[in-house]
């Protein structure tokens, strides 16, 4: 009979930070399906051990918006290094932005910033997948800004390494106009802060330029 403790330690150490918890239940339950005779003494050892792993795993996991404000926080550091300066003390409800989507702002115009949140497609090829996004917003702005930055969006796209997306035709038609990049949420589930922040960087530093030329200031 293989020993438990040296199984689930195992499992723990080739476990990837996204492992689900109740995959670790499910290996357990598994486990002890195939054991001939487990005492209910030792099956409790066993659980309450399993048990304990999973609150210490969800002990030294951060939420979302603790992630969010790392990312934000290592954002404005790099970004400084270029001389762009960023401010996301601006909660996203003055903006109208419900709570689970943190604003920031680059300009002077308080109805042009980039913001960061998460999503779940309904529609379109992504359907159901949740998503952490980075969101250059641009609503009532399509002639003077939306349009031209539309006809550089291949540019944009090469300097950042990864592709944009817009709203939905219906959606654009309400004057909502945004470029989004969209990442796995893979990266909040791993807490790979310096990743989002790499590419968050990468986005407002291909844009900025752009928007400046534009009279975005």
């Amino acid at each position: 009979m293989k020993n438990f403790g040296q199984e689930a330690s195992k499992t723990k150490s080739d476990a990837s930070p996204a492992l689900d918890h109740k995959k670790v239940l499910d290996w357990f339950e598994r486990w002890l399906r195939g054991e001939a005779v487990v005492s209910p003494r030792k099956r409790e050892q066993i659980s309450e051990k399993i048990k304990e792993r999973v609150r210490e795993r969800e002990q030294s996991s951060i939420s979302f918006e603790q992630f969010v404000d790392m990312v934000l926080q290592q954002s404005k550091d790099m970004l400084s290094a270029r001389d762009i300066n960023i401010n996301f003390s601006l909660p996203g409800q003055s903006l109208g932005i419900s709570e689970s989507w943190k604003c920031v702002k680059a300009f002077g115009n308080n109805d042009i910033y980039y913001r960061i949140g998460k999503t779940r497609p309904r529609k379109g090829p992504r359907k159901g997948e949740e998503l952490l996004v980075l969101d250059l917003v641009m609503d009532g702005y399509k002639k003077q800004v939306f349009i031209p930055l539309l006809e550089r969006k291949d540019e944009i796209e090469e300097n950042i390494g990864d592709n944009l997306e817009r709203e939905l035709p219906k959606v654009e038609a309400t004057g909502k106009y945004r470029f989004k990049l969209l990442l796995p949420f893979e990266m909040v589930e791993k807490g790979d802060v310096e990743a989002a922040a790499q590419k968050f960087v990468e986005f407002i530093s291909a844009t900025k330029p752009h928007l400046n030329s534009l009279g975005v200031n």
